[in-house]
C-alpha cells in the first residue's frame, strides 16, 4: 500500500516536471497567443477601439469627431466603403493604421485582429434602416 502511494507521488511529480518544462520551453508569444484566445473580442474593441469608434460601433465620441469615424451600424457606409470592407482589407488597416487611426500589428496578435474584425463586421447587421 505505502509503495503505490510513493509510486503515484512520484509519476505525479514527474507529470508536473512535463509540464513545467514544456511550459518553459514555450515561446512567450506562443504563450501569449495562448492567453489572447481567451480575449474575447468584445473586450479586445472596448480596450483599443471604443474610445474613436465607440462602444456600440457607431463612431460618435469626441475622438470619433475629431477623426471622422466611421459609423459601422450605418449599412450605407458598408455599402459605399466596399472596396475595404472585405476582412482582409480591415485586417490590413487594423494591422498598419489609417488615416488617425494608430496600427495595432506590434500591440495587438494576429488572431486577436481578427477576432476584432469578426466584430467589427458584425456591426453592419445591427441598423437594419435602409
Amino acid at each position: 500500500m505505502r509503495l503505490a502511494f510513493i509510486s503515484l507521488v512520484l509519476i505525479a511529480f514527474a507529470f508536473f516536471l512535463v509540464d513545467l518544462t514544456v511550459i518553459r520551453a514555450t515561446p512567450p508569444q506562443k504563450r501569449s497567443a495562448a492567453r489572447s484566445r481567451g480575449t474575447q473580442a468584445g473586450d479586445l474593441f472596448r480596450n483599443n477601439c471604443a474610445r474613436c469608434h465607440g462602444a456600440d460601433g457607431a463612431g460618435d465620441t469626441p475622438l470619433g469627431h475629431t477623426y471622422n469615424t466611421p459609423d459601422f451600424t450605418d449599412p450605407k457606409w458598408w455599402r459605399k466603403h466596399s472596396n475595404i470592407t472585405s476582412a482582409g482589407s480591415l485586417v490590413s488597416i487594423v494591422s498598419n493604421g489609417k488615416g488617425g487611426m494608430p496600427a495595432f500589428g506590434r500591440k495587438l496578435t494576429r488572431t486577436e485582429i481578427r477576432r476584432l474584425v469578426e466584430y467589427v463586421r458584425r456591426f453592419r447587421n445591427q441598423n437594419s434602416s435602409p
